[in-house]
């Protein structure tokens, strides 16, 4: 699995703390920028993101987004056809994003997060799958706009 990675300026210490666990999670990471505390706009970094992670396969690759709050990239993403961007700040949340609302984008606030309870939270991310029940797919496809 591929995980893309981008964040604005508030996010890249998070970003560049979180790229150093990679080889732990058994991922093969892509940093999509940005690549210093210079002030960016963190909608252009989350649509490069989902761009690239749809043109690779979004329902086999995840992303991962960060910025100060962790909620103009999770709009910025949500936006985009074929993403379904959660914003976690716990490892239940995320786990529950990927499982119930198949979610292929984990958000996350900077301001609001430490390295470890980051850490945690995008490793319960990785590891949970989508759950193929019925009452779930029917709800994700419906999010797609189409009916069941």
């Amino acid at each position: 699995m591929n995980l893309f990675i981008a964040s604005d300026h508030a996010g890249f210490e998070l970003k560049e703390s979180l790229k150093a666990l990679a080889p732990n999670l058994g991922i093969t990471l892509t940093d999509l920028g940005t690549h210093s505390k210079e002030s960016v706009d963190y909608p252009d970094y989350a649509n490069a993101l989902c761009k690239a992670l749809i043109q690779a396969g979004a329902e086999t690759h995840l992303g991962v987004l960060i910025c100060g709050s962790g909620v103009g990239v999770s709009i910025a993403a949500n936006r985009h056809p074929q993403i379904r961007a959660v914003l976690a700040e716990t490892a239940e949340i995320a786990a529950l994003g990927r499982e119930h609302n198949h979610a292929n984008v984990l958000c996350l606030g900077a301001r609001f997060l430490d390295t470890p309870k980051a850490a945690v939270i995008l490793k319960a991310f990785i590891e949970a799958k989508p759950d193929p029940g019925e009452r779930h797919v029917r709800r994700v496809i419906k999010l797609k706009g189409t009916s069941s």
